[in-house]
């Protein structure tokens, strides 16, 4: 009765810390997005995913005795996804797509082949939950000892339907194995049997169709031999370019090649392509690029389409709307002494009125060409632009559908005014209202008319904001750049990138701004390529750590290819300092670079400098 009380008391403990609606949509966004993942790559499978029930967690917290002095591990399957595959060899395929990708703990855990002893093939493997997906989860996070990490299980289609009936009838069976077969070892055997012959049947399946296209390319059908050779979905009615067809016609040796090519390159190589549909044509081609070389199909595949396949399914479905802030500027124009105030306000007005009438002619026809005022709407769309030149005031609401996700609603608000402090000021708002629980991917919004404004006019947070970095070479530089981290007006967060200590002799020839990148634990001309409107970044030479260290009260051993990141004083929050170990340690824990030669780590850390400061814009 004791045990009955406990797990009881747990059920509730657990319905109470554990926020099951957001768990189940974070599911969905991660179930989605590793069938996009197997899907464009051609894979044949199925996809299945479940949130673990309160029940099914307190029992399995009581029979493990998870966060024990017995066992102080935690629950690491909150989460559980299952990928049935229909061919064997494409478990070591879909393994090695999973660890390239995801953050793995621990190593797979797999059936171990015996001579003597069949036994059901199961993968199985553990990952931590992406950040960017998880951060939809608000509730504050459970004491429980469950980990943030989900399971994958991979199994082929043949073993499917048995791995439901051992889970059923030996897993979860209050009976011991030994009690439920004992007296019938015969119908025991027979089940063996079964097993083995599935078994047969996975290795059959592979070894079936690499005989048959080898048959077909000694028949010297090229279109047969590639679909039974690599075994991927394709485009129904796609076919072999005739001019390939031609080239394999006339040297059946070069078809030889392809034929030799494995699978596992193949997949590889769809895996770094942007959304691919696979066909007869980007087989060859893809193969071609990556290891045959033969230069008379390279010349035939530059005069054909690189086709892509961005199909998209929108849900239809009610709910209610959630609101979030997806970009948010607020900041002066660039004044310049060579143009007016009334030139720059006319100007910077233009750059968004040109930018709506460009978005909305398909729906609004009759918006004049030149700036004025103008309002109008239509089921599903609202616009409404104020422009007051004598009074130097400019003011654009947009409210439109979105047409490709049911049920929401973008919010846009741009203006130029002039106000008390003489100077023209910039403002912006996009917002969206979306369906309560749906899975939207775009979480950040910038607008695209602000390159233009940023070029034309220039917008300002005490220095100019660009999409370049500043260098940092003297010591007058270095005075400015504290003048800037110290500037009670400065809005916007500036990142210090500070250059590693690398011996002149390892220094490359390729230089930027007189710099080799590789001197640099990020590459900051690309991070302000993408965040440069909305953050200061500057590169910091390395004559200048003891500067920077006694400045900012940083152990000097620690500054050399350190990142510091400086909150404006108005957020009242300590600089984020991330040392050069730990930007050279970072990992993906959603790897979309995994099949990139790159400097995966750079990427990695880059791409989290680029997400913290959009959740800063986003939460201002």
């Amino acid at each position: 009765m004791r045990e009955y009380d406990n797990t009881l008391q747990l059920q509730e403990q657990i319905a109470q810390e554990i926020d099951f609606s957001k768990l189940t949509e974070f599911c969905d966004h991660l179930t989605d997005a590793i069938h996009e993942i197997f899907r464009s790559c051609g894979l044949y499978f199925r996809i299945f995913s479940r949130v673990k029930s309160v029940d099914s967690i307190a029992g399995k917290l009581v029979r493990r005795q998870y966060g024990t002095e017995q066992n102080p591990k935690k629950l690491q399957d909150l989460i559980g996804i299952r990928v049935v595959l229909y061919y064997y060899d494409d478990l070591s395929i879909c393994r090695e797509i999973m660890e390239s990708t995801f953050q793995m703990l621990d190593h797979w855990s797999r059936t171990s082949p015996n001579a003597n002893e069949f036994k059901a093939t199961k993968i199985n493997g553990v990952f931590r939950f992406p950040a960017e997906y998880f951060n939809s989860y608000k509730k504050a996070l459970w004491t429980l000892p469950i980990d943030t990490t989900f399971e994958v299980q991979f199994r082929t289609v043949f073993f499917e339907g048995w791995h439901e009936i051992e889970h059923d009838m030996r897993y979860k069976s209050l009976l011991s194995d030994n009690q439920f077969w004992d007296g019938n070892e015969e119908l025991s055997r027979i089940l063996n049997c079964v097993l083995a012959n599935l078994e047969l049947s996975d290795w059959s399946l592979v070894q079936l169709f690499d005989q048959l296209s080898y048959n077909h390319y000694k028949s010297a059908n090229w279109e047969l031999m590639l679909k039974s050779k690599f075994r991927i979905h394709m485009d129904d009615t796609s076919e072999l370019h005739p001019d390939i067809l031609a080239v394999f016609d006339r040297d059946k040796n070069i078809a030889k090649q392809f034929f030799k090519c494995s699978r596992k390159e193949l997949i590889r190589e769809l895996m770094k392509q942007d959304a691919p549909q696979p066909s007869y044509n980007l087989i060859v081609r893809l193969l071609n690029e990556y290891k045959i070389h033969n230069e008379e199909i390279a010349e035939i595949y530059k005069n054909l389409p690189n086709i892509r396949d961005e199909k998209t399914h929108p849900k239809t479905v009610f709910a209610r709307l959630d609101s979030s802030v997806l970009f948010h500027l607020e900041t002066p124009l660039l004044h310049k002494d060579t143009r007016t105030l009334e030139a720059e306000f006319t100007n910077a007005s233009y750059v968004i009125y040109k930018w709506v009438r460009f978005k909305l002619n398909p729906v609004f026809t009759d918006i004049p060409e030149d700036l004025c005022s103008y309002q109008n709407k239509l089921p599903g769309y609202r616009v409404k632009i104020d422009y007051q030149p004598d009074n130097m005031v400019f003011t654009m609401k947009l409210n439109h559908i979105d047409i490709t996700q049911a049920g929401t609603l973008w919010h846009i608000h741009s203006s130029i005014a002039l106000l008390e402090d003489g100077r023209l000021h910039f403002y912006h708002m996009t917002s969206r209202d979306m369906p309560h629980g749906a899975s939207h991917q775009i979480t950040f919004s910038k607008p695209s008319f602000m390159n233009d404004l940023c070029s034309k006019i220039g917008l300002a947070d005490v220095i100019r904001l660009g999409n370049k970095a500043h260098f940092v070479t003297t010591p007058g530089e270095f005075e400015q750049f504290c003048s800037l981290i110290d500037a009670q007006e400065r809005q916007l967060p500036a990142i210090a990138i500070i250059q590693q200590d690398t011996s002149e002799e390892n220094i490359s020839n390729h230089y930027t701004e007189g710099y080799d990148m590789n001197t640099f634990t990020i590459n900051g001309t690309r991070l302000a390529k993408v965040v440069g409107q909305y953050a200061h970044v500057h590169m910091i030479d390395r004559n200048l750590v003891t500067a920077f260290s006694e400045r900012f009260n940083y152990p000097v051993s620690t500054v050399p290819g350190a990142i510091v990141i400086f909150w404006p004083t108005s957020q009242d929050k300590t600089p984020d300092a991330y040392t050069q170990e730990a930007v050279c340690n970072a990992e993906f824990d959603f790897n979309r670079f995994a099949f990139h030669d790159d400097n995966i780590s750079e990427k990695a850390f880059r791409h989290k400098l680029v997400q913290i400061i959009k959740d800063d814009n986003i939460s201002r």
